[in-house]
């Protein structure tokens, strides 16, 4: 497993402790994998050139039509627990400012 998988499933299992929720949300074009917590949907992703980062979208509906609204991003260069943390950081801002 290269470090940006590593990083990707240790965020998962993050999200997952934060009781989120895997579940998978389907459109006609695509199926996707979202960490749900109550009306807040999640995908961890990583983007070359920009860094890790989660989407977010706010309700079923938003998620379903891919309307997610990408989180600020962090490069690899500042380390699996820098990334860790600053995501961390945001997913609780989001959660307490849906």
């Amino acid at each position: 497993m290269d470090q940006v998988q590593k990083i990707l499933e240790r965020i998962k299992k993050t999200l997952l402790e934060m009781r989120f929720e895997e579940k998978i949300i389907t459109n006609p074009y695509r199926s996707v994998t979202n960490y749900v917590y109550e009306n807040i949907y999640c995908i961890p992703r990583y983007i070359k050139r920009l860094g890790f980062l989660i989407e977010y979208a706010h309700s079923y509906d938003e998620a379903k039509n891919h309307g997610h609204e990408d989180g600020d991003a962090l490069p690899l260069e500042l380390g699996e627990d820098a990334i860790l943390l600053g995501l961390v950081n945001e997913i609780r801002k989001v959660l307490n400012n849906p």
